[in-house]
């Protein structure tokens, strides 16, 4: 037979307290009415540790105790940036004394419902969903995910009053803009991926108001739009792209709508006798890897994952805590990106 499994009641006894005062540390429990000293929280800790104590998470599920468990629904197009994003969740949790329940959807909205089944099976407390901002996909995603509470969404609440962590890609383009016009660019080109996203939208937008507060009239016709709905670029689509914003246009900056586009774009340009930055500077957009590998590396934008985690973390556990729920003024955190400066730009 195995050893047997280390209780609370073990756990109380090796600190010396009663079993409610570790409760209290170890599962949060008896809310007000209990109250522990530092020396005896201490003990409790070192106890716990000592034991190598779990709580049992069906235990507390059945006594509507809160499980530390949450979960994250992931449906993405772009991998390797929600993939950073992940991680970042995973290491914030774990440091809070949180575990995640990762489900990957694939589009499919029969296992978004069989995922938030299974999440309440299991007594997850709270929900993050890193989804793709596509237009009208919260909308489509009401019916399905309003019937559950404790939802995050990515970008864009699900109602006014929703929960929401953003980053503030406005806020990145227009320090990209102010970046090149200040290094002397003036004529910039803005490049956006064809998927149906509406953050496509966000940083047109934000592209021409930026232009325009330099005291430039905005220029539609700097701004290309790529034919296939890709999150990476084919051949085809990168000669598009400098045909048109290049040969055609004659712009002298190209913000490029993430790093693996701006790579292909500076290896396309290389390959046609421009020089980078000498002819044409080139912006990324995520900061990954990569961007330090290409030559010239990368000036980009880097998202802050560690800021977006705490943030998230911060509204998933207000959730899961279910006494300390932020009103709907502070239920959107808004994260601002970095601007990382090397020698593409």
């Amino acid at each position: 037979m195995g050893a047997r499994a280390i209780t609370l009641t073990d756990v109380a006894s090796r600190a010396n307290v009663s079993r409610t005062a570790a409760a209290k540390v170890l599962l949060g429990t008896g809310g007000d009415h209990v109250r522990v000293g530092d020396d005896a929280r201490q003990r409790i800790e070192e106890a716990a540790e000592a034991l190598h104590y779990h709580p049992n998470r069906a235990a507390q599920q059945l006594r509507g105790v809160n499980t530390q468990m949450v979960g994250v629904l992931m449906d993405t197009l772009n991998a390797p940036v929600m993939n950073d994003r992940l991680a970042a969740v995973e290491r914030e949790a774990y440091q809070r004394g949180y575990r995640l329940l990762i489900g990957q959807l694939h589009g499919d909205l029969a296992a978004l419902r069989d995922y938030l089944a299974d999440f309440n099976s299991r007594g997850v407390d709270a929900i993050l969903c890193l989804f793709d901002v596509t237009h009208g996909r919260v909308e489509r995603l009401k019916p399905i995910l309003g019937e559950r509470a404790g939802i995050v969404m990515h970008a864009k609440p699900l109602e006014q009053d929703g929960y929401c962590v953003r980053v503030d890609t406005a806020g990145a383009i227009t320090t990209l803009i102010e970046h090149l016009l200040d290094s002397g660019r003036q004529r910039i080109g803005l490049q956006l991926e064809g998927v149906p996203d509406e953050l496509m939208t966000v940083r047109k937008d934000a592209y021409l108001a930026a232009m325009a507060a330099s005291g430039r009239s905005p220029d539609p016709s700097l701004i290309w739009t790529a034919r296939s709905e890709t999150v990476d670029p084919t051949a085809e689509t990168i000669r598009e792209t400098i045909d048109n914003l290049i040969e055609k246009e004659k712009v002298d900056a190209i913000v490029a709508p993430n790093d693996v586009w701006a790579a292909h774009l500076i290896q396309g340009l290389k390959a046609r006798g421009y020089d980078v930055p000498g002819d044409v500077a080139v912006t990324g957009y995520d900061n990954l890897d990569l961007a330090t590998i290409i030559d010239p590396p990368l000036t980009t934008i880097d998202q802050q994952h560690h800021l977006y985690a705490a943030a998230a973390l911060d509204l998933l556990t207000a959730i899961a805590s279910r006494t300390a729920e932020p009103p709907p003024g502070d239920r959107t955190i808004v994260v601002e990106p970095k601007l990382i400066v090397r020698s593409s730009a």
